[in-house]
């Protein structure tokens, strides 16, 4: 089911003025930093008063000091089409471990705001209202995601997300029959321009990171195999990186190809790919325990 083209509430965006921004004034300084908006585009934000210095209404002529707090009042807009469900894999006064669907982006980022697994969670029941996730999911990728319910549990688990200390497996269908049974991929990740964008690629010059990759089966008539991969390091888009560096892209990935580069034609934060977060395990951050989850793909055969 997919959410309604209905208007969001809209957003306000915050920013603080750096020392190297010093000086510039309010239109120039917007302009030149968020881009997806044109300078004439910004004027008019700015003449409309969507935009504040320190709580007042701002001024486009008006010089910016180091320190200065800034507000952009986005008014609201129609969202695109995302699915409005999840499930609940386990739940506590402390943790609760959701299973998210592809389509579905984790946290209010681009054009998404509201209809996002953040939202829903928070929506869905008072005992909620607190929680956060304390590791992220790309929008086309399925499966588990943990959420702590206070701060204190946020703070624990985000630790453990820090010092790798997590298990994390994904299942994902990769094209071809030829990917080594089992393999350990450490090429560097690094960001690099993509058109308007910055995105994350396989780099010589990149930072380092780690991805254990077993292969579960192999169907030699679709030229397919499915794998399960654990990233030991937790680079952006390490898993659909590392399988393609591997030559074995994830069926359906319209990002990355074979050697972990960007397509020519690639189109980021698309879907439609076959990556599904299947096991989590993890300390529980009151009692202690180690805690384990497993979530089964839709799109995997039933045994």
């Amino acid at each position: 089911m997919a959410l309604e083209h209905s208007q969001n509430s809209g957003w306000i965006y915050l920013d603080r003025i750096a020392p190297r921004d010093h000086g510039t004034n309010v239109l120039e300084y917007h302009a030149r930093r968020f881009t997806h908006s044109t300078i004439d585009e910004w004027r008019v934000a700015i003449e409309a008063g969507r935009v504040l210095v320190n709580g007042r209404t701002a001024q486009a002529s008006e010089t910016l000091m180091r320190g200065d707090e800034l507000a952009f009042h986005r008014p609201p807009w129609c969202e695109p089409e995302a699915p409005t469900h999840f499930g609940v894999v386990f739940e506590d006064d402390d943790v609760l471990v959701a299973e998210k669907p592809a389509g579905l982006q984790v946290l209010p980022a681009g054009p998404f705001c509201e209809r996002t697994l953040l939202t829903l969670v928070q929506r869905s029941a008072v005992t909620r209202t607190e929680c956060a996730p304390v590791h992220r999911l790309g929008r086309g990728t399925s499966g588990l995601v943990l959420f702590g319910k206070t701060r204190a549990a946020r703070a624990d688990l985000s630790r453990q997300f820090r010092e790798c200390t997590p298990c994390k497996t994904y299942f994902a269908l990769v094209d071809g029959t030829t990917l080594v049974s089992s393999a350990r991929a450490r090429q560097p990740i690094g960001r690099i321009a993509h058109g308007p964008m910055t995105i994350h690629v396989a780099m010589t010059t990149g930072k380092a990171a780690l991805t254990r990759v077993r292969v579960l089966s192999r169907d030699s008539a679709n030229d397919r195999s499915l794998v399960a991969a654990q990233p030991i390091t937790g680079r952006p888009d390490q898993i659909r990186i590392h399988l393609a560096a591997l030559g074995a892209p994830i069926v359906g990935d319209p990002l990355f190809g074979v050697g972990g580069v960007a397509k020519s034609d690639a189109t980021p934060g698309a879907g439609g790919y076959f990556l599904h977060a299947a096991g989590l395990r993890f300390v529980h951050p009151k009692s202690a325990r180690t805690m384990k989850f497993r979530s089964r793909p839709m799109w995997l055969p039933a045994r």
